[in-house]
């Protein structure tokens, strides 16, 4: 089950996740590894182990180089000098905002591999072992991630340091840049019907029914019935968690509840609910639930096509600017902090090679010039949601090499993030040389060791 909404992560995160997820095949499948520590930043630990398996995950992409473990201890100890540095500093990541983050990675790595099955059978974990099991881990990568956030926030460029970054670069090393578009997006919701809420609320208190009369039991109908993929498979478990990570009506519920008491229905904004109390301890609730989301039915969805299409016309007609309309019709809070843009989840920019987007955008913008605007579109998403949208290609680019009247967004960026990196650096010197840093002797030759090395 979602909870709250989340930001987008970086590339850079959704790497180590991806570090995260090798890691546990590595532990299913081969339990021979014999650890040892490798490095101590404060009071957190790199094992051996955790530096063999980003190694073999280089290996298995073709990236490893001679000296591949020494470049991963190296990223292993800023991550847990970021880390140690977020505690010290009060840095915050709330359980909300982890179980997100998990619910979101398993979600895209499950449709990666086609069903929840195969995922479960590849990690030999269930879906609530494996969240159980990297929920700190996640963790601890958000601190981290955070914590280098702070440090770069205020850090910025002018336009005569993206020249001068621009003019340093030899002509003969300057980028070629494949063709790419830019697009925007207003995104209209089907809004359900009481009708639909009614039809969900009565098929929750029919499957109560059965559970309250002994027909069946809680596990079977959540089983059977509950469109929550994470906790179906479990029965509706969702494991022993902490106060505050659940949505507000879902966790005054289950706070209320004596054990093995079902609640009555319940709504969030994900649908409708039954809860079970397995077991509370102080301020953690274990619990069971089942999830009825209301259907959307065809009417509803013309309904927003009408919607979709009525902008599209003012767009058109009335002069108003796509990007005016993102601000006044768009009917997704997250998408217009992003002003409607869409983002490369690849590169964390608003870049798209072609075959960099998804089959139902790519299909919709393809014969778009620029500024121009597609038809509403249906695209199904992820979770079975179906939702218009229109579509806004606000720049597209032929393959060329680098210069400044084209690419000087681009170009910005990466001066940006050069500077960033010079900050960090800058950063890891100071830190490292007040915090206890210790590494295995075997690693002291490596030359990435030089700012942690203190023999």
């Amino acid at each position: 089950m979602k909870l709250k909404t989340a930001k987008v992560s970086n590339c850079f995160f959704k790497c180590l996740l991806i570090i995260l997820l090798t890691n546990s095949w590595a532990n299913a499948q081969d339990n021979t590894l014999i650890d040892k520590i490798a490095g101590v930043v404060g009071d957190k630990i790199v094992l051996t182990s955790d530096i063999q398996v980003q190694v073999a995950q280089a290996k298995m992409q073709g990236g490893a180089t001679p000296d591949i473990e020494c470049q991963v201890l190296d990223q292993l100890l800023m991550e847990k000098l970021l880390v140690n540095q977020a505690e010290l500093d009060s840095v915050m990541v709330s359980e909300d905002e982890v179980e997100i983050e998990l619910d979101n990675r398993l979600r895209y790595y499950i449709n990666m591999m086609g069903t929840e099955e195969k995922f479960i059978e590849y990690y030999q974990k269930s879906i609530l072992e494996f969240k159980e099991d990297f929920r700190p881990d996640i963790k601890q990568m958000m601190l981290a991630q955070r914590m280098q956030s702070q440090i770069v926030a205020n850090i910025k460029v002018s336009p005569i340091e993206v020249k001068e970054f621009f003019e340093e670069i030899p002509k003969d090393s300057l980028p070629y840049f494949n063709a790419e578009v830019e697009v925007s997006e207003i995104i209209f919701i089907p809004v359900i019907t009481e009708e639909a809420k009614t039809a969900a609320k009565t098929k929750l208190n029919q499957i109560r029914s059965k559970i309250n009369d002994g027909t069946n039991t809680f596990d079977e109908m959540a089983q059977i019935y509950s469109e929550d993929p994470g906790s179906a498979p479990q029965g509706g478990r969702m494991g022993l968690q902490d106060r505050g990570t659940f949505v507000k009506e879902f966790e005054a519920t289950a706070y209320k509840l004596a054990k093995n008491e079902v609640s009555s229905v319940i709504q969030t904004e994900f649908g409708f609910h039954i809860l079970k109390l397995l077991e509370r301890r102080g301020n953690k609730v274990d619990v069971q639930h089942i999830l009825i989301k209301p259907e959307v039915s065809f009417n509803d969805l013309d309904l927003a096509n009408k919607r979709a299409d009525s902008v599209r016309n003012l767009i058109l007609v009335d002069s108003l600017s796509f990007q005016e309309a993102v601000e006044i019709y768009t009917e997704d809070e997250n998408s217009k902090n992003f002003s409607g843009m869409l983002v490369n989840q690849q590169t964390g920019s608003t870049y798209f090679e072609l075959n960099q987007l998804t089959p139902d955008v790519f299909f919709a913008v393809e014969g778009l010039k620029e500024g121009e605007m597609s038809a509403p579109t249906m695209i199904k998403l992820q979770d079975g949601k179906q939702q218009y949208k229109l579509f806004f290609v606000q720049s597209r680019s032929e393959p060329h090499q680098a210069n400044l009247d084209d690419d000087f967004e681009r170009l910005k960026n990466v001066a940006l993030q050069q500077k960033q990196n010079e900050t960090v650096s800058k950063w890891v010197a100071e830190k490292s040389a007040k915090t206890y840093i210790k590494l295995s002797p075997e690693y002291h030759g490596c030359d990435t060791m030089i700012k942690w090395n203190k023999l």
